[in-house]
């Protein structure tokens, strides 16, 4: 029987809770679109990222792949025709279609955040400047009756206002700006500054053919609604579009939803050219009102129920609301606590429209499942608190992995790193977790972290740029030379300054008081001084005609700084700046003007880090909540549940009531609790908290270990559990009738050791455990760093001995090198180990003939080991073991780097195997052990200092199925 979904003749709307299959069900509409008759062109797909609209193109074309090959074929040839985008790259298309008919400059690109924000902050300097000069002051007015801290006050304020863009620009041009509070007369002032503001604002951005992504909603909804030309835009979308598709429904903002209903209004009427031809457009939204979360974007979780009011009215029969009951994510106990609590956080029949109403799902997974509350004794002080939470998580995630079993499809196997999940409500604790976890040894790695402009790496580059900008910026050379470029000491750098410091204050004296350090051969000497000086004279001279970011990468280079910045999330951040200082050349800003913004964009403490693609990597994922939505973990830690949430209201608050925008002011805090407008403002906040918290908990799979602090009056998501379930009464580790197991943790069994030593008194730097599929440092920054080490890669690409014995063996190394590879890390089993090898084979071979061949030695190899008991016992995954581990080993001059193929630590020794792929003659042996003598040192070496523990090498010759060591 069809699902009701599928019914390509009526429009739906689907409510499909977490883990019920939602992108399975769009793309399987899509499909059914298709097969029904309907072009791709047609059909307009809306997502909320453009990740997920690349998502949903791959999961439509492997479902025809599957299912309908001859359908996936003509598909195929469409692609570049598939209209599956964001809401922002659907209006912009429109907008360059029309570009003429709506006066449109062409050329306008689209800003990303980082120029927007600084573009604005321009405007409001300039607007600042022209005060006075046409017309009233209002700068002056508003920092007058502010006092000393007036310009403060109204920065923020304006800054407040523009976040809520575009729906007060929106209420601006409709004139449906509503104003409340208790002194109207000053907020008056501000909104009027507000809009003065931002004149300038979109005069800087024609000036610069910009647009920002606001611009793109407000832009579109004039063009389909007030513009003159509005009727031809309409009718060209009709004209072109028979389906309209919409993921995440519950994410749409107000203004994103006008720009749906005009776009469809005359599909609702039952008239048109449509209709008369015979054709019934249809409507197919799918989303989740429990997980709308983003209303600090502008999404509206009023807009869900009522569409579904609103499409049941226009459409009658034509129409279909479907409730999804089932859960395909989670186990059944996972699946019972999510509903136990949320029918009582969220329950049924309040009969209020801004309230979302939980629905009970049933999950469809065979296992248990386990659910847990940990909660610690106060140890007085939040920080203190988040410190013993962090270590008790590092040491559950340690006691979790390898002893809990979590399913990989209908199989169970053991828990690793990459399982796990630390989901956070905020970052403000973020460090205190980082250090648990290494403390602890476990590698992790931060998803979509912030604080990019304060990471070391970047600091460094900024004042190095700074430098290069301007030699006489004291600060910039100053921290430049006590870098790990120079790594001066602050006595050297005094005594070289003397007596020209002016009253213990040195500004632009230091780059000259260097001068007479300066070496005629420009080579330096032994002279520290001589040589910073030297390398920093030849920097100034190639900065005359080398781009920044050029010189940047080329410093880098010279200096072997490399070796601080080769961690993955450093090296991305660098490679961000130095993308950044590109883009401002490329704007034709000069050096002053590049300083001057990245002042100024250093002081956004969010700014988001470079992204590092974790795919693949055995370490716990650490993300908010918010950077968690759409995602899935076999086990999850929602860890500091006591903490408040973000339900205060700032002094100005907005509420949208159909095209009406109502925008609320009370500085004073007090008062705002008696205004019904912050009032229900903070209600919203609350039951916006409640959906976070289900978005939280419904991410995991079959594992969900939630942990807070007690010893005060319970807040935040805490306090939701403990009215739920009457906490107060249980007793200590007890389940009660409890949907989760309850453990109560007293101070003394939470100790967090001292950060600096060990218990026995050890520095336990070296001891931390290693971040497998990361670069791993074995020594940290040198006091005193010398420039230009010597870079050595002591694993070859191609072993030279292996040239020896041909190309198939040379492709067949590089395969052995890949299956073990996914042997160890658990991502190829022997379930799948004879179409993973045809997979890998088939990248490196062409001929089938050729292929089959050295899949045939491949697996008779592996058959090999097996029969030995090598495969068990050195290849597939074991405690404490490590594949492919990348290491850089700083030896006097020289810097070693290169990957160890496997290490396994067993009773206090690693083991370290090196893989010899090839056919080996016992003669040949010794000369093989003494050739790669000096390469098994370096990974005795590094492995030794990275694990402090003795370790032992061997030459593992697999096709021999024999142990050299």
């Amino acid at each position: 029987m069809k699902e009701p979904y599928l019914d390509i003749t009526k429009s739906v709307m689907i409510s499909s809770p977490a883990g019920s299959g939602k992108t399975e069900k769009l793309s399987r509409r899509y499909i059914a679109l298709l097969q029904g008759g309907a072009e791709v062109e047609r059909i307009l797909a809306i997502t909320f990222t453009e990740k997920a609209a690349a998502e949903m193109k791959e999961r439509i074309l492997s479902i025809l792949r599957r299912e309908d090959p001859a359908l996936f074929e003509s598909v195929r040839e469409k692609m570049p025709r598939m209209r599956i985008s964001t809401i922002h790259s659907f209006c912009l298309k429109l907008m360059k279609r029309f570009c003429i008919e709506l006066g449109m400059d062409l050329s306008l690109d689209v800003m990303d955040s980082f120029t927007a924000d600084m573009l604005w902050e321009e405007a409001v300097y300039e607007a600042l400047l022209d005060d006075g000069t046409s017309g009233g002051a209002l700068f002056y007015e508003l920092m007058q009756s502010g006092g000393v801290r007036g310009w403060n006050q109204t920065h923020l304020l304006l800054r407040a206002l523009h976040e809520k863009r575009p729906a007060v620009e929106f209420g601006f041009r409709r004139g449906g700006l509503a104003l409340e509070g208790n002194d109207l007369s000053r907020f008056a002032k501000v909104v009027a500054l507000y809009e003065k503001c931002l004149g300038y604002y979109r005069r800087k951005k024609r000036e610069k053919h910009f647009l920002d992504y606001n611009d793109l909603e407000l832009m579109a909804h004039e063009a389909v609604s007030t513009n003159p030309e509005w009727q031809n835009v309409l009718f060209s979308f009709d004209e072109h579009t028979d389906h309209l598709l919409v993921d995440e429904f519950q994410d749409t903002s107000s203004l994103q939803w006008m720009i749906i209903d005009k776009l469809t209004e005359e599909w609702r009427s039952g008239l048109g050219a449509k209709r008369e031809a015979g054709k019934r457009p249809t409507i197919f939204l799918v989303g989740d009102d429990k997980q709308s979360i983003y209303s600090f974007r502008g999404a509206n979780v009023d807009i869900f129920r009522s569409a579904r009011n609103k499409l049941s009215e226009w459409l009658g029969d034509e129409y279909h609301f479907i409730e999804v009951k089932e859960n395909y994510r989670s186990l059944p106990a996972v699946v019972h606590f999510v509903n136990t609590l949320f029918e009582r956080v969220m329950p049924r029949g309040l009969y209020d429209a801004r309230k979302v109403e939980y629905i009970p799902f049933k999950a469809t997974r065979e296992g248990e499942g386990r659910v847990e509350l940990l909660l610690c004794d106060s140890a007085g002080n939040t920080k203190e608190n988040r410190k013993r939470e962090a270590a008790l998580i590092a040491r559950k995630i340690q006691g979790v992995r390898g002893a809990y079993e979590v399913f990989e499809g209908r199989e169970r196997r053991r828990c690793r790193y990459g399982d796990m999940a630390i989901l956070l409500r905020n970052r403000t604790h973020l460090p205190l977790f980082e250090d648990a976890l290494r403390r602890e040894g476990v590698p992790f790695i931060v998803v979509k972290g912030i604080g990019f402009y304060n990471t070391p790496e970047i600091g460094i580059l900024r004042d190095l740029l700074f430098f290069l900008i301007d030699p006489l910026n004291d600060y910039s050379l100053f921290t430049l030379l006590r870098s790990p470029l120079f790594s001066l000491r602050y006595d050297t750098l005094l005594a070289t300054m003397g007596s020209i410091v002016v009253d213990d204050i040195s500004v632009g004296l230091l780059y000259s008081s260097l001068a007479p350090r300066r070496d005629a051969s420009g080579e330096g000497g032994d002279d520290p001084v001589r040589k910073a000086v030297a390398v920093m004279e030849s920097w100034l001279q190639r900065v005359k005609d080398t781009p920044y970011a050029v010189l940047l990468e080329e410093i880098l280079c010279e200096t072997g700084a490399w070796q601080y910045f080769g961690e993955k999330q450093r090296y991305v951040n660098v490679k961000k700046f130095i993308k950044l200082v590109e883009d401002f050349e490329a704007q034709g800003l000069t050096g002053l003007e590049i300083r001057e913004k990245l002042i100024k964009a250093s002081e956004k403490a969010d700014e988001p880090k470079a992204n590092v693609n974790a795919e693949g990597m055995d370490a716990v994922r650490i993300m908010t909540i918010h950077a968690s939505k759409g995602l899935q973990f076999p086990v999850v830690f929602l860890p500091c549940l006591d903490e408040g949430g973000q339900t205060r209201t700032g002094s100005i608050i907005m509420d949208e009531e159909g095209e009406r925008i109502v925008l609320g002011f009370e500085e004073d805090a007090e008062a705002r609790r008696t205004l019904p407008l912050f009032r229900r403002g903070r209600e919203k906040a609350e039951d916006e908290e409640k959906r976070l918290f289900y978005v939280a908990v419904t991410r995991a799979m079959d594992y969900l270990c939630m942990s807070g602090v007690t010893g005060r009056k319970p807040a935040g998501r805490l306090a939701l559990l403990f009215d739920a379930f009457h906490l107060d009464s249980v007793e200590r580790d007890s389940e009660g009738g409890l949907p989760f197991t309850l453990e109560k943790i007293s101070l003394e069994e939470v100790e967090v050791p001292d950060p600096e030593k060990s218990a026995s008194g050890e520095s336990i730097g070296h001891r931390t455990g290693p971040r497998p599929d990361e670069m791993v440092f074995v020594d940290s920054l040198a006091e005193e760093y010398k420039p230009r080490k010597i870079w050595r890669n002591v694993t070859e690409e191609v072993d030279e001995v292996l040239v020896k014995h041909g190309d198939d063996w040379i492709v067949l190394g590089r395969a052995f090198h890949r299956v073990f590879e996914g042997l160890s890390k658990g991502t190829i089993t022997p379930g799948t180990l004879e179409g993973k090898v045809t997979e890998i084979l088939r990248n490196e071979v062409l001929s089938d003939s050729r292929l089959e061949g050295l899949k045939n030695i491949l697996l008779a190899d592996l058959e090999r080991l097996d029969r030995a008991g090598y495969l068990g016992e050195i290849i597939l995954p074991r405690e404490r073991s490590f594949a492919e581990l990348p290491f850089i080993l700083e030896q006097g001059r020289f810097m070693y780097k290169g990957r160890i193929d496997r290490v396994i630590i067993r009773e206090g020794t690693a083991h370290i195997y090196d893989y010899k792929t090839y056919p080996v003659a016992e003669q040949e042996i010794p000369e093989l052990s003494e050739r790669y003598a000096f390469q098994l040192d370096i990974y005795r070496k590094a492995v030794e200092c990275l694990f402090s523990v003795r370790a032992r090498t061997y030459l593992f010759l697999t096709h021999e199925a024999r142990i050299v060591g």
